[in-house]
């Protein structure tokens, strides 16, 4: 039963959204029933959203462009789903704190510990108190073994961490996933049990909201490459253009396209420089038909444009 995702970063509501959606798209079994959302808010706020049918389309029938801004944008995000008509209150399952963090989970992360207390509701009392999201989570299931619960556990600055009991644990048909880090700037923790095929889901939900947050092909501006641009040797591909952009030079590290006829690609995330200094990289690898170190066409065309990222220079 379950699946429980947390984010932290740019637009996380969004993220663990368009994430649980991609395991709907692909997994079956429990999910596509009950969900319990949760985010804080910049200011502090305890943001819910909630349904007990339908997975993310009950939650939202509209689609996620009319979910509540405050909760989509928010940078501190998780949720549990599962099958449907779970028992109220569905806020039981993800308790949080504003300022503090929040607790999320699968199986039944709301299940009375040895404390006497709901295992998630304790940990977010130590996060509380400033104990660490690994710490926390650790800490109480170590001293729940038997009980049947995994726990996500995620603080306001994007400490999270994700683990299970050893019952959990035993388990055959279960997944966890972090991806990202706090020091990057988005994090992302998943777990999950009786969804199929269990092996993929985690990673996938875990990029899919990564992707929401720091997309990896973000464009930051455009280059131009036009047939008859330059081809010449070097040690490394890259593309050499000019003030405005437009490709005056590409560098090639294999020597035998500067003669004869060739198909030419470049690569992944290939280097654009600028006056000689690196200034991004290239997002989408045009495909290029050279002849005698020219370029004749790319895509089929004699002119392309190409979205490039400069925030990211190897």
């Amino acid at each position: 039963m379950t699946i429980g995702i947390a984010a932290y970063g740019p637009n996380a509501g969004l993220s663990i959204l368009r994430a649980l959606a991609a395991v709907e798209a692909v997994g079956r079994g429990a999910i596509g029933g009950f969900v319990s959302m949760v985010a804080l808010s910049s200011s502090g706020a305890v943001l819910r959203a909630e349904t007990q049918q339908g997975g993310s389309r009950g939650l939202f029938p509209d689609g996620f462009g009319a979910a509540p801004p405050d909760l989509t944008a928010a940078a501190v995000a998780g949720l549990i789903s599962s099958g449907p008509n779970r028992p109220e209150p569905l806020a039981q399952f993800t308790p949080a704190l504003g300022g503090v963090g929040l607790v999320t989970g699968h199986r039944m992360p709301n299940t009375a510990g040895v404390s006497g207390r709901q295992v998630n509701e304790e940990v977010l009392d130590r996060l509380r108190q400033g104990t660490s999201a690994e710490r926390a989570v650790d800490e109480v299931l170590r001293a729940n073994p038997l009980a049947d619960a995994g726990v996500i556990a995620l603080t306001v600055d994007g400490d999270l961490h994700a683990a299970d009991t050893d019952y959990v644990a035993r388990r055959g048909d279960s997944g966890r996933a972090i991806v990202g880090s706090r020091a990057t700037g988005a994090v992302v923790g998943v777990l999950h049990n009786s969804i199929h095929p269990y092996r993929p889901l985690a990673a996938l939900a875990a990029e899919v909201a990564l992707d929401v947050m720091q997309p990896a092909d973000r464009v930051d501006g455009w280059i131009t490459i036009r047939a008859g641009a330059v081809l010449r040797a070097g040690t490394e591909n890259a593309v050499e253009i000019d003030q405005d952009g437009l490709v005056e030079a590409i560098v090639v590290e294999d020597h035998r396209f500067l003669t004869g006829a060739w198909s030419v690609g470049l690569g992944y995330q290939t280097l654009v420089v600028r006056a000689g200094a690196p200034i991004g990289t290239m997002l989408l690898e045009p495909y290029m038909v050279v002849r005698d170190g020219r370029v004749l066409t790319v895509d089929g065309r004699p002119e392309q444009s190409v979205p490039i990222r400069t925030a990211r220079v190897r």
